[in-house]
């Protein structure tokens, strides 16, 4: 002080604070920088996975489409011997177009990706809210398909089931669930029934079920509620085909 050297030791003191400040700062930015670098990577990977997602789900709402459309077809030959009692159908044909009806789907929701970021509480630091927001809605929409699916299966077990049971199933060959769509190889199942004769010269009087009123009121229930499942599987299709536009306009 007695040399008037206090100013410059205050300014140098001055100095070095601001250098440490604009240190700190230059760190923080860094490290928000550095968030913001992994965040987004996050969420490029987060949408990338999804896509697969989604395209694994689109291949299973072609599935649902073609069972259900070959369903209403097997529905519709049955109803045409229904309401025209002059033409034979014949047993073994009428196997073929029954075994069908009794199989229904589970459906299935590819949904790993997004139920797993959400857990996780990664959506936190994305930025595609609106997106988000789409895609949490298409997911918990899928209990739309699975009530019209269950719809379905209800309907099969408590009313087709009890009505065919009423027919003896001696008849079965081989052959007989030619026409059956289902996810697993039900092969074995026919050949095994078909392997074991049936020594009780039965009359299998199907045509009876044929003319059952209950029969064609089966018919028109099932094939109602397969075009309701229809339009419940396109509408989310389509909703799918809109989220992945969207998503890979973004990325």
């Amino acid at each position: 002080m007695t040399e008037n050297k206090f100013s410059k030791y205050l300014l140098y003191a001055i100095g070095e604070i601001i250098l440490v400040v604009i240190g700190i700062l230059i760190a923080l930015q860094i490290n928000t920088w550095n968030d913001g670098r992994k965040a987004r990577i996050a969420e490029n990977n987060f949408f990338e996975n999804i896509l697969l997602d989604l395209e694994k789900d689109n291949e299973k709402l072609n599935y649902y489409i073609n069972f259900h459309v070959k369903r209403i077809e097997y529905l519709d030959t049955l109803l045409t011997y229904v309401r025209n009692p002059k033409r034979t159908m014949g047993i073994e044909k009428f196997g073929v177009y029954v075994e069908p009806i009794f199989y229904s789907v589970n459906p299935t929701n590819y949904s790993t990706t997004f139920e797993s970021a959400k857990s996780m509480g990664t959506f936190n630091n994305f930025k595609r809210k609106e997106l988000l927001k789409n895609l949490s809605q298409y997911y918990a929409d899928f209990v739309l398909i699975e009530n019209s699916f269950s719809s379905i299966t209800r309907f099969v077990e408590n009313q087709f089931e009890p009505l065919m049971y009423t027919l003896p199933e001696g008849y079965m060959t081989e052959n007989t669930g030619d026409l059956v769509i289902n996810e697993e190889d039900i092969r074995a199942f026919y050949k095994k029934v078909a392997s074991i004769k049936d020594n009780r010269e039965i009359d299998y009087d199907y045509d009876r079920i044929l003319k059952t009123p209950l029969l064609e009121n089966y018919i028109i229930g099932d094939m109602g509620r397969t075009y309701n499942a229809i339009g419940k599987i396109k509408s989310r299709q389509e909703r799918l085909h809109n989220l992945k536009n969207s998503i890979e306009k973004q990325n």
